[in-house]
């Protein structure tokens, strides 16, 4: 699992990037940092950035279990250690653990920031 701030950056640059219209909307994995808090962190560290005024709306962002059989499952426990089995086929499951996402706006459908205006 990456350090929070390395996921701050990824994100910061991400969202950079994107038209983002003043509102984002984000998902935290729940065991690299409470939600809450990643949302002040976000706010001190885009202080003087394109990113200041930004609305966020950050939420919790629970890990996902895959097993061999295409079994699907987000998982809230807090400490998986990477290793579960899987409940239909009994078979040690895959644990992923994303560590954000962004919801809205959807990087995949909104354009690229075009300009910066001050």
């Amino acid at each position: 699992m990456d350090k929070v701030g390395n996921v701050l950056i990824n994100l910061v640059q991400d969202l950079s990037s994107i038209s983002t219209n003043g509102y984002a909307h984000v998902e935290i994995n729940h065991q690299l940092c409470d939600p809450q808090e990643f949302e002040r962190l976000f706010h001190y560290f885009t202080k003087g950035t394109i990113l200041e005024r930004i609305e966020l709306d950050v939420r919790k962002l629970n890990s996902i279990i895959k097993g061999g059989c295409g079994y699907t499952e987000e998982l809230d426990e807090p400490d998986s250690k990477g290793y579960i089995k899987c409940p239909e086929c009994g078979k040690f499951a895959e644990v992923r653990d994303p560590k954000y996402k962004i919801l809205e706006p959807d990087p995949n459908l909104v354009g690229k920031r075009q300009s910066i205006r001050f």
